[in-house]
């Protein structure tokens, strides 16, 4: 349909268009924004294995020892000073820093099989110093990572 000179605007079509592309983008776009328990809970139990993995192999290769802590709310890494075995020192390496965990997702580690609130996984040059379990939970799922002496580390399953 042809304009008059005298028309100005955007013809329905138009405005149609702009919509869809609009509602198509923000289809894309919410999930990454605002994304659910659960794969906030996917997200942090992947990032966790991976940094402990490191941390395993920091120790290992570079023949230190490197403590893992997890305390309000956040993960934090320590190695054993050389020249006093009873001090721990923040780790200086760019990869071990200290990561905060999302209020949504609760972290606790059970070694013997009892939670030890405030306590640390300590990895050594020959593997870990003993086997743990460390879950992260939110009210959509729960992630368990187990870790046994000579320093394996894996997802454990468990019920959904």
């Amino acid at each position: 349909m042809l304009r008059s000179p005298r028309q100005r605007g955007f013809t329905l079509i138009e405005i149609m268009v702009v919509v869809v592309i609009i509602g198509i983008s923000l289809l894309v776009a919410v999930p990454k924004l605002f994304p659910s328990d659960e794969e906030l809970t996917r997200r942090e139990s992947e990032r966790v294995l991976t940094v402990l993995q490191l941390a395993r192999d920091e120790a290992a290769f570079g023949g230190r020892v490197i403590a893992a802590r997890f305390e309000s709310g956040a993960m934090q890494f320590f190695e054993r000073d050389a020249g006093n075995p009873d001090r721990w020192n923040p780790s200086g390496s760019l990869e071990l820093k200290p990561h905060i965990f999302s209020e949504a997702v609760n972290v606790q580690l059970i070694i013997g099989g009892n939670v030890v609130p405030n306590a640390q996984i300590t990895f050594l040059p020959i593997g870990v110093s003993q086997p743990f379990e460390l879950s992260l939970a939110t009210p959509a799922l729960v992630v368990t990572i187990a870790g046994d002496a000579i320093g394996n580390l894996r997802f454990k399953p468990g019920p959904l």
